[in-house]
């Protein structure tokens, strides 16, 4: 095993994205789904219905719309955790949920999943994708000729060649958050006319449907405009979607239709959104402030619960929140201790703290690239229990005493380490709390240091932690394929800088067998061995649980789906 001192955060072309983490999010199917006989209307349900109706897999909860029924027209506002300080989602310190809020609205996505999954190119953007040869594996990309940038240039097949000279790791001038995939390329050249990108694998990689999910401008190839030119910066003429950015600043960002959008009218005139901390955002939602808000913790439930005109949605998130040990922590720098700290957590009891009031029980997750509820999944910590006794051991087995304080010291140093913890949600500190009384009876001294929502990305990319909670979040249902963004240790994304030479070759060798069955097996194995170096520890799925105003249409849960932004509006 070793440890790698990679300092930073993960790209809009991987499928991983980064956020912090508050109460239950914004679980096995049946764990869920058969809590209630009610089921849930797509619309959503009025918020003080008793018992919560439950979600099913594979369904939308986003009240789906036609064009022809929403209006034409209206704002939509919404808050924010940050406004991102680095606006390119393609460098390692941009890939934040936060940063793909909004390039979903502005920028190219070329492929569709279905709630369920199903992948299909975005004709707006792409005609199709089209496996041409499998030795060498060679995919044919069809461009729509309409297609442009919104400085006026065409988006041709040199966006794919600079997806993947900044992605694949070839150059150290550039800094992604993962080059699964894209490593495996040996060359991408122009096909039959500019809109014809022919991409060629030196090394075979599967599915290749998660490449390439979005385009970088070539002015990206320069190095240090890569690096440094999109901060604070979100640069329009390097965008091309449905909307671009209008005003924004440190707290608030604005979105208005592109005049050079070839695709559907926008039904939207606006859509602002707003940085705000927890406490604020579910009082500007009482308050008519915007127009929808995470409810995903008892407290914020029961605050909006006899809202009138308000719809309650909610579905299977689709991410898990990790524990994640720094990589710089003189405690944490041991294997074991990271271990102690792992079997010293409680996950069930963090699980009750989260969800209480909610209706909602799950299993505690095995995997953080696959969910309980997804029919691929499997878990990859089975047998790993809460134990404090066996915790303890760990640390005296390793030369540490308890001191008179009931904490565990060593060479005069004592057991101690910082959790930071992000803005002011009430479920956020309980469970820090509680954390600490779990590592308080393993002898672990924790301090627990507070910071603001904004400050998120900067402690994550500086690496100023010993313990921290976030969340990953996945955009299409092949987590196996990108495994090795979260566990590989060359991965910038791989914020504990633990892994092994053993787990990056497994790893790696999943993306190149074609059988999904036969990839996931050996996927399972190599997490399997991943998890047990404790560089991270799952936690939890949950539900996505919104507010809306009612008729809110196309927004909200919506499986592996991503509603056409230029969809989403006002009901008639």
């Amino acid at each position: 095993m070793k440890m790698n001192k990679i300092l930073a955060v993960a790209a809009t072309a991987s499928v991983f994205a980064l956020s912090a983490c508050g109460g239950a999010n914004n679980g096995d199917g049946s764990d869920g789904a058969d809590q209630s006989a009610a089921k849930q209307p797509a619309a959503g349900v009025a918020p003080n219905t008793d018992p919560l109706p439950q979600p099913e897999v594979g369904q939308l909860y986003n009240n789906p719309q036609e064009r022809d029924a929403v209006k034409d027209g209206g704002t939509l506002t919404l808050s924010i955790g940050e406004i991102p300080p680095n606006f390119n989602g393609f460098n390692i310190d941009g890939n934040t949920v936060y940063t793909t809020n909004i390039d979903n609205w502005t920028s190219p996505t070329l492929w569709n999943f279905t709630e369920s999954g199903e992948a299909s190119p975005d004709k707006d953007y792409l005609l199709s994708a089209e496996l041409v040869s499998e030795d060498p594996e060679t995919v044919k990309y069809v461009l729509n000729p309409d297609a442009k940038w919104n400085n006026g240039d065409q988006i041709t097949w040199k966006a794919f060649e600079t997806t993947w000279k900044t992605q694949s790791g070839k150059s150290d001038k550039y800094n992604p958050a993962a080059t699964d995939g894209y490593e495996n390329i040996e060359s991408v050249k122009k096909g039959e006319n500019e809109k014809e990108a022919i991409v060629t694998f030196k090394k075979s990689f599967y599915p290749y449907e998660t490449l390439f999910g979005n385009l970088e401008h070539p002015k990206n190839l320069d190095a240090k405009f890569y690096k440094t030119g999109w901060v604070n910066d979100p640069h329009n003429e390097l965008r091309a979607g449905p909307y671009k950015v209008g005003d924004h600043s440190k707290t608030e960002l604005t979105l208005v239709p592109n005049p050079e959008w070839w695709g559907e009218k926008p039904k939207l005139d606006k859509v602002v959104y707003k940085q705000m901390e927890s406490s604020a955002s579910i009082n500007a939602f009482q308050n008519g402030e915007i127009d929808a808000t995470g409810v995903g913790t008892a407290d914020r439930l029961a605050q909006i619960k006899d809202m009138e005109d308000v719809q309650l949605r909610r579905g299977f998130d689709s991410s898990v929140a990790v524990y994640t040990f720094g990589q710089d922590s003189p405690l944490f720098e041991n294997d074991y201790a990271r271990k102690a700290f792992s079997l010293s957590t409680d996950r069930k009891q963090l699980q009750e703290i989260a969800y209480k009031g909610l209706d909602w029980e799950e299993p505690l997750p095995g995997s953080e690239v696959l969910y309980p509820w997804m029919p691929t999944y499997t878990d990859n910590l089975d047998g790993f229990e809460y134990d404090v006794d066996a915790a303890k051991k760990l640390m005296e087995d390793n030369g540490w005493t308890m001191n008179g304080d009931g904490y565990y010291a060593k060479d005069g140093k004592v057991a101690e380490f910082k959790y930071v913890n992000f803005g002011d949600d009430p479920i956020s500190d309980a469970r820090a709390r509680a954390q600490q009384s779990m590592s308080k009876k393993a002898g672990l001294k924790m301090e627990i240091d507070n910071k603001k929502s904004a400050d998120f990305s900067k402690t994550v990319t500086s690496g100023a932690f010993d313990v921290i909670i976030m969340r990953w979040s996945q955009g299409d249902p092949y987590g196996y394929a990108w495994a090795c963004q979260l566990y590989c240790s060359d991965s910038e994304s791989n914020f504990s800088g633990v892994g092994s030479d053993e787990v990056d070759k497994m790893m790696k060798e999943v993306t190149t067998v074609a059988d999904q069955d036969e990839a996931l097996k050996l996927a399972n194995e190599a997490e399997t061995k991943a998890l047990a170096q404790f560089g991270t520890l799952p936690l939890s799925n949950g539900p996505d649980m919104s507010a809306v105003k009612k008729g809110l249409a196309n927004y909200g849960p919506s499986g592996w789906l991503v509603e056409e932004p230029e969809n989403v509006g006002w009901e008639k």
